[in-house]
């Protein structure tokens, strides 16, 4: 892992300096700070709180003091302009130029100038997709690596609402209460270390009265109040931020909104310099997918068969095709002579075809593009990527194997389409939930259960999942005894990312899967191994949690967490007894398909993709948008 020079933006809030002390922990080094704040107002001064959409800024004032705290120089910018584009995915429109978030061009273009080894630049987002993509949008923009590192955190291990707060707790991070804006918060909330143990059982109470599970209302993340830190460990923080009380002072909001008006802080040295306890960091995989891994090491050790199928294989029709109005144009190849004017020509070609339907680039929802040589990667995807300038491109699979392409070919390209709208999700930040997808490509694109084409309602198309460490963006290393571990590591650690994703599109039932098992003619000889793991790992997947608890044992039984609690997947919830529950249990494994590539991105040793559905049916078919895949590497599979 490359180490990056950081540049890590904060509000004040509690968020922001613990992804910092995280950007320390993955060996990043932490060089600035950068803050946007409120606008000078001629004749009425600068406001103590401006409802920003992006920002925080109430308790700004204390802001300048925390460059002597954590010794790192502070850069700050007015916010200008107001939310124009109200999106919850951030891209560059003609509303982009009055918007607060372009704000932050000045403000980072600022501290590059200071330091231009800066190449990072670090958020607390946690749930916001609004506050994520702003971020993303200016830091990419500027050649600047995002790090998101709390994000998804509530979805991790041990997938409690409050687990982020006792981890801060238990670093000695204090951040303080500033400001509370919802329901069952009054203004004795105020000024509380929000870590503190109990208040976080007074806002798991209050926030349980009018919150959902998932929603963040215990972390703040509606809204529902702001923070303001004032000390944490030791080596971040040199020194604590002192306000006496009677600089705290209380004042009433709009519609039972209070605030805090903070005046004479100041700087104090820190009471101890004792190095903090070490910092929570989610396992790389959870106790489900850790106990697959050992399971599969474990039968590898005792067997040595070969696969067996385990679904028969409808078989897929090549060429175009359109229904409903969903579009599949497959394994279009083009003119050229290299892959760029290949992929151009390809493009092109697509564009003009889907221009015939009243469709364009903004109704592609997944492609799959074969090379020929995965050297021609970054050519063709800068090609690629200029056809997609929206939010929320294509999800995407991208395999290299020569023997499938047409003799003159480089590369094909085949993509589904529909004018139906879709949601994608596109997280560009590195954390530790799944691989960020820097690039023209989603992670996942979501057709609604009601949309106009039939064969895509309630769809869920995941892009290829290869196993790179999230936090990293690295390949787990060869450290195993093995190589048939390090594979069955690899399978888990990707499928794992599969399951994430489909947690995050609210996935009720996977309806079709295929895993890629990358092999050079050196290789053949374990290939049946490969696939047999693969097969095994997708069955264990969909094994469900043994019950061990009932409500006649249990006096804290609690039935919807037996349906819906940790670290149970909803595909996996356990029947209720309803005619829904029965049907999903009856459906069983999905069909997977295992197909040979010559090499996968990164040099993976293999890929997952998922066919998904929100709605629970029976369906079994091999998806239309995977039939292009299916019919080129017909003689490549090795279990469908």
């Amino acid at each position: 892992m490359s180490n990056l020079n950081v540049v890590a933006l904060i509000s004040g809030g509690k968020d922001s300096f613990f992804s910092i002390l995280h950007c320390q922990a993955n060996g990043h080094n932490v060089v600035a700070l950068a803050n946007l704040h409120p606008p000078q107002v001629e004749g009425a001064g600068q406001a103590d709180d401006l409802e920003s959409y992006m920002y925080q800024t109430v308790g700004h004032a204390v802001i300048p003091l925390y460059e002597q705290a954590l010794g790192l120089p502070l850069y700050r910018q007015d916010i200008i302009g107001g939310a124009a584009n109200q999106n919850k995915s951030y891209g560059v429109t003609t509303e982009t130029a009055q918007d607060e978030t372009e704000s932050l061009l000045p403000l980072l273009r600022k501290v590059l100038a200071a330091h231009p080894e800066v190449n990072a630049v670090s958020t607390g987002a946690i749930l916001s997709d609004y506050q994520r993509t702003r971020v993303e949008s200016v830091a990419l923009r500027l050649g600047l690596t995002p790090l998101s590192y709390l994000w998804q955190w509530p979805s991790l291990l041990p997938h409690t609402p409050s687990s982020l707060l006792e981890d801060m707790a238990s670093v000695g991070q204090d951040s303080r209460i500033i400001k509370v804006a919802s329901g069952g918060l009054d203004d004795s909330f105020l000024w509380q270390n929000v870590a503190d143990r109990r208040t976080i059982a007074r806002l798991m109470k209050a926030t349980g009265r009018f919150g959902s599970p998932g929603d963040g209302a215990v972390l703040g993340e509606g809204g529902e109040y702001e923070t303001l830190a004032i000390s944490g460990p030791v080596p971040l923080w040199k020194y604590d931020i002192v306000v006496p009380p009677e600089g705290v002072h209380i004042l009433s909001g709009e519609a039972g909104s209070a605030s805090v008006q903070i005046s004479q802080p100041c700087v104090c040295p820190k009471a101890g310099t004792a190095p903090a306890a070490e910092l929570p960091r989610p396992p790389l995989l959870e106790d489900q997918f850790q106990a697959m891994y050992e399971a599969l090491v474990a039968h590898n050790h005792e067997h040595t068969d070969t696969p067996s199928e385990s679904s028969k294989l409808e078989s897929p029709t090549g060429g175009n095709s359109e229904t409903d109005d969903f579009v599949l144009l497959s394994n279009l190849t083009g003119a050229g002579h290299t892959p760029a004017e290949q992929t151009r020509s390809i493009m092109d070609r697509i564009i003009a075809q889907l221009g015939g339907r009243n469709q364009g680039p903004d109704n592609i929802a997944y492609t799959v593009i074969t090379l020929r040589n995965m050297g021609d990667f970054a050519a063709v995807n800068a090609v690629y990527g200029s056809y997609f300038v929206s939010p929320n491109p294509p999800a995407r699979a991208t395999i290299a194997c020569g023997s499938v392409l047409p003799a003159d070919a480089l590369l094909s390209i085949s993509v589904t389409a529909s004018p139906d709208p879709r949601e994608g999700l596109h997280v560009q930040s590195r954390s530790y939930w799944a691989p960020a997808n820097i690039g023209p490509y989603s992670q996942a694109v979501r057709f609604s259960d009601n949309c106009g084409s039939k064969s895509m309602g309630g769809a869920v198309l995941i892009a290829g999942q290869i196993p790179l460490i999230p936090a990293t963006m690295d390949l787990p290393k060869h450290s195993h005894p093995s190589r048939t571990q390090s594979f069955a590591r690899q399978a888990v650690l990707a499928l794992q990312h599969l399951s994430r994703i489909s947690r995050v599109m609210k996935v009720r039932r996977y309806s079709y899967a295929i895993a890629l098992i990358a092999c050079s003619g050196t290789e053949l000889d374990g290939l049946a191994a490969k696939a047999d793991t693969v097969r095994r790992a997708w069955n264990l997947f969909h094994k469900p949690p043994p019950s061990t608890q009932t409500e006649d044992d249990d006096e804290d039984f609690d039935i919807w967490h037996q349906k819906y609690g940790a670290e149970k997947t909803p595909w996996l919830a356990h029947s209720s007894g309803t005619i829904e529950d029965d049907d999903e249990a009856q459906i069983g494994v999905p069909p997977l398909v295992v197909i040979s590539v010559d090499s996968l991105p990164r040099q993976s040793d293999v890929e997952w993709i998922g066919s998904c559905k929100t709605v629970i049916n029976h369906d079994e078919r091999p998806p239309l948008h995977l039939q292009c895949l299916l019919d080129a590497f017909r003689d490549r599979i090795l279990l469908g």
